[in-house]
């Protein structure tokens, strides 16, 4: 009885899942929940694979091992198309040649396994198995049964490559879209993908259970209570990426709108590519500091000539901390960047160049330096009352950007 609930409740909770993205999607359609559901149905599928296995349903095997075959080898691309359409601008999904490349050895290896089942004998099949499937020998294989074990050893092999590939990739992903981020909003806590990281770390945990698994073989486990470590395991991370994938709704299409920086690895090494001098010789009038500028006292003595001939990032720099728009919650690089008359490319580029940090860097720098402005020429405000004047939505958000910039110590006096 242990050992059948141990075996059904990844594919149970796979299936619970699948139904709730298929019910929401009728209510809010997005592709990234249309990813994960295809994600979950797979996954539903395989365990159900695992299920027949467990449970001896020999008559089932034939075809039950041949889908357990692709599933196995389609789950982690899966699952990385789905990290995709959160993190990049250009989503996998989006690129049906990428999709295809990625599904190809779990295609492969599902037709392999599937025509070497049909081309085996009763004899051989029931001695495949009994010898290969729940015993994992070799030696007693005869025929195509022999050949059947090579395409099942080769797409062990396959998977474990996999699944460090699609790790690999999802946290850079992850990385990528938070550098972008960092370029583009002073607060990103509410657009971030830390949560991600979470899934991500949970799934390293799991995938080396995969791994060994896989290693080991599933019969290893078979009517043993063993199976509830890989079991509990993979059901713990199943429900964590289901119940954020039906209330988190965050996509990089969203968050990022009107993206110019190129689709590469490192986003500032993008721009520092930009060549300067083209850069700045082709900005527009900046008429908004202009503006601001001839409100100031003496602003007519200055000629105009001059204050053109500004490095941008001097402009924006004074336009920032002038007109102390580091306090407004929320800013956004493209408003600066409108306000300059420039394009955000042009921007991220000019801070990067003149202050060597990134846009979010810049901000909290500044909110901190006013912050303990603040508290020095006014004690008898609350640490609440300072993170709003700061710009700060939370408290929270206040203590972890000081605790950034002014460490431990300055902690303590907060």
């Amino acid at each position: 009885m242990l050992l059948s609930l141990f075996a059904a409740l990844p594919m149970v909770l796979c299936a619970v899942i699948t139904v709730e993205l298929a019910l929401e999607l009728l209510r809010d359609s997005d592709r990234p929940r249309r990813c994960l559901l295809i994600w979950a149905a797979t996954a539903t599928v395989l365990y159900t694979c695992h299920y027949i296995f467990f449970h001896h349903v020999h008559w089932l095997l034939p075809w039950s091992n041949t889908v357990y075959v692709a599933c196995n080898l389609a789950v982690y691309p899966l699952y990385l198309v789905y990290i995709s359409e959160l993190a990049d601008t250009q989503p996998l999904s989006s690129k049906p040649w990428a999709v295809a490349l990625l599904l190809c050895p779990a295609v492969a290896g599902g037709l392999a396994s599937g025509i070497a089942y049909i081309m085996m004998s009763p004899g051989e099949t029931a001695n495949f198995i009994s010898t290969y499937l729940y015993e994992e020998g070799h030696g007693n294989l005869y025929g195509v049964a022999k050949t059947q074990a090579v395409i099942h050893d080769v797409t062990r092999v396959l998977f474990s490559l996999e699944v460090v590939g699609v790790l690999v990739f999802c946290v850079k992903k992850v990385r990528n879209y938070n550098k972008k981020l960092d370029l583009l909003y002073a607060d990103t806590e509410r657009r971030s993908l830390n949560w991600v990281n979470i899934i991500l770390a949970l799934l390293i945990i799991t995938s080396l259970f995969s791994l060994v698994a896989n290693r080991v073989g599933r019969q290893w486990f078979e009517g043993s209570l063993w199976l509830a470590l890989p079991s509990l395991a993979f059901t713990s991370v199943l429900f964590t990426i289901g119940w954020i994938g039906l209330h988190k709704r965050l996509a990089a299409k969203e968050i990022l709108q009107r993206i110019d920086i190129r689709e590469i690895e490192d986003p500032i090494q993008a721009i520092s590519t930009i060549n300067p001098i083209e850069a700045i010789d082709t900005i527009e009038a900046i008429d908004a500091i202009d503006t601001i500028d001839a409100m100031k006292p003496g602003a007519s003595d200055r000629p105009k000539e001059e204050e053109e001939k500004l490095p941008l990032f001097v402009k924006a720099a004074k336009l920032i901390e002038g007109e102390k728009l580091f306090l407004h919650y929320d800013l956004r690089l493209d408003e600066v960047a409108d306000m300059l008359g420039t394009n955000r490319t042009y921007l991220i580029y000019a801070l990067n160049e003149g202050k060597g940090i990134s846009f979010k860097e810049y901000i909290n720098r500044l909110r901190i330096a006013y912050a303990k402005q603040l508290m020095a020429e006014n004690p008898a405000l609350s640490k609440s009352q300072v993170a709003s004047m700061c710009g700060y939505n939370t408290p929270s958000s206040f203590y972890r950007n000081w605790k950034r910039y002014e460490g431990e110590e300055g902690l303590k006096g907060l």
